[in-house]
């Protein structure tokens, strides 16, 4: 294969699973599985999956999908549109790209791409993604409220999360199955 064949098929991989990320944020928004106490969505593990998989293109393709929902596309939880910064839950979707964000530089910086690593990443992108969310929703509620209906009702669910997505970033690291920054 010709360096510019190899060069394309790598650009063309990179641009599929770019929007494929995008495609998944917006099924997994939709989805809500029963659980206890609250049914829980598969947004947050598939942040985790594409950050921690993909590297800063899994930033970008969670950037790209808030883009995309701030601009009307019904792809968010609860529909879409610029309004949606007015949002009590807004804080949750900006968590996430500023947690993929530093789940893909850690993951590329600083951290080995070992278990140890993969969980520190995943478990500072979970904080981030709560820290940002129940911020935001304490300016409307408070922050007591805010932590009974923002965070303590998920953490059973993103704790099993938090799980499936370590241990499928880091089976995925050693098949490399996905395309990761160098």
């Amino acid at each position: 294969m010709s360096t510019f064949k190899a060069i394309k098929a790598v650009s063309t991989n990179r641009i599929m699973v770019f929007f494929l990320s995008i495609v998944l944020l917006a099924i997994s928004s939709k989805i809500a599985i029963p659980f206890y106490p609250v049914p829980m969505t598969l947004q947050t593990l598939v942040i985790y999956l594409i950050a921690g998989s993909m590297g800063i293109l899994g930033f970008y393709s969670t950037t790209s999908y808030i883009v995309i929902g701030l601009l009307g596309a019904p792809i968010f939880a609860a529909g879409g549109g610029p309004a949606y910064i007015a949002s009590p839950t807004f804080g949750f979707l900006y968590g996430m790209v500023v947690s993929s964000f530093f789940i893909a530089f850690l993951l590329n910086n600083i951290f080995k791409k070992d278990i140890f690593g993969i969980t520190l990443s995943v478990f500072i992108g979970a904080t981030i993604i709560f820290v940002c969310g129940v911020l935001h929703l304490s300016a409307f509620i408070g922050l007591d409220k805010a932590m009974q209906a923002g965070l303590f009702p998920f953490i059973y669910s993103e704790g099993l999360k938090i799980l499936i997505a370590i241990c499928a970033i880091y089976f995925l690291q050693n098949k490399k199955i996905f395309i990761r920054d160098k």
